[in-house]
């Protein structure tokens, strides 16, 4: 299992015990992918899942710059065209896992557009 498929296992698995209904993984269409869509009560959550072994390159959540954050905002945009969850407030949330030996260190970063 590649680390990336391995830290989207592990931010479903909490975000399910944190009350989410998961809607979708791996979400793919003709303009991009989402990694996670869920349900937080009457508000649909587009998840960035960001998973790293180390922080050499910084943390996970700093990868989720203004483009990519526009990139989600467009893939959502699409999935709610053609989904009806019209009346439900949205937000962009990141899940960033640091894998470090056997250890995992999430942080649930929520609303990353404020």
């Amino acid at each position: 299992m590649t680390l990336g498929s391995w830290g989207e296992l592990a931010a479903e698995k909490y975000l399910k015990k944190e009350g989410y209904i998961i809607l979708e993984r791996n979400y793919r269409c003709r303009i991009g992918e989402l990694d996670i869509i869920a349900l937080d009560g009457d508000c649909m959550v587009f998840v960035e899942v960001k998973t790293r072994q180390s922080q050499s390159f910084g943390l996970p959540c700093e990868a989720v710059h203004q483009e990519k954050i526009r990139h989600i905002k467009r893939t959502a945009a699409y999935y709610l065209m053609m989904n009806p969850y019209n009346d439900f407030d949205q937000r962009i949330d990141v899940l960033e896992i640091l894998r470090i030996d056997a250890q995992a260190y999430l942080r649930h970063v929520k609303n990353i557009t404020g």
